[in-house]
């Protein structure tokens, strides 16, 4: 009698997109899932609800847009590494700013790629990704090495309250954090911007094109 082999089955990789445009996550979901074996298994606007999403999915791979409602997308990115060590995280963005660049890689993500790069590009950036590698796109790491201003998560997002007009208070409140702990940050990142007053970091921000 003759046998005929079967040849054992892929394995399922499990994605989920995180990005608040909806054009921009359906046009993923169409390019994702063209790719045998890829499965989309969960997607969000908000970074709200990113933590639940992971630890109820467990995706083996995470598309994260850099900007987004709910919260501070490298902070939390940074924080899910830590509590999901298997997850792979990629990034996409459409920043310009070398400093949040230079943040972005870091991080020490798995991958950080632009949002203007093509359907290909991108697929062949996350097959390395999951086997292992880390990708960072020639022209994102060219950005960051034009920078030597490295800001903490905490503290990008402390700089981006105090644009906004917030107080130390506001902002103790909102990242449930001591007024003390709000004062050490905060003058960190003015020692880092090399300004002394409220008003010179937001003219610095805006030279620096950091939030665009």
């Amino acid at each position: 009698m003759t046998m005929t082999r079967t040849s054992a089955p892929t394995a399922t990789v499990r994605l989920l997109l995180a990005d608040d445009h909806v054009m921009f996550r359906e046009g993923l979901k169409l390019l994702l899932g063209l790719e045998p074996g890829w499965q989309i298994v969960a997607e969000t606007a908000t970074l709200e609800t990113l933590q639940a999403l992971v630890a109820e999915h467990q995706p083996d791979l995470l598309l994260l847009d850099y900007h987004m409602p709910g919260g501070d997308s490298a902070a939390l990115a940074a924080w899910l590494k830590q509590r999901h060590p298997a997850l792979r995280i990629v990034a996409l963005t459409g920043a310009q700013s070398p400093v949040v660049l230079r943040q972005l890689v870091d991080l020490g993500l798995h991958g950080v790629l632009p949002k203007a790069g093509s359907g290909t590009d991108l697929i062949e950036a996350l097959k390395r990704v999951l086997r292992g590698e880390h990708v960072i796109e020639p022209g994102v790491q060219r950005a960051a090495d034009t920078t030597q201003l490295a800001l903490t998560p905490r503290e990008l997002q402390i700089t981006r309250m105090i644009c906004e007009g917030q107080s130390n208070a506001q902002m103790a409140e909102h990242l449930h954090l001591s007024p003390k702990t709000v004062d050490k940050h905060r003058e960190n990142l003015m020692r880092k911007m090399q300004v002394s007053s409220a008003a010179q970091l937001v003219g610095k921000v805006r030279d620096l094109r950091l939030f665009e």
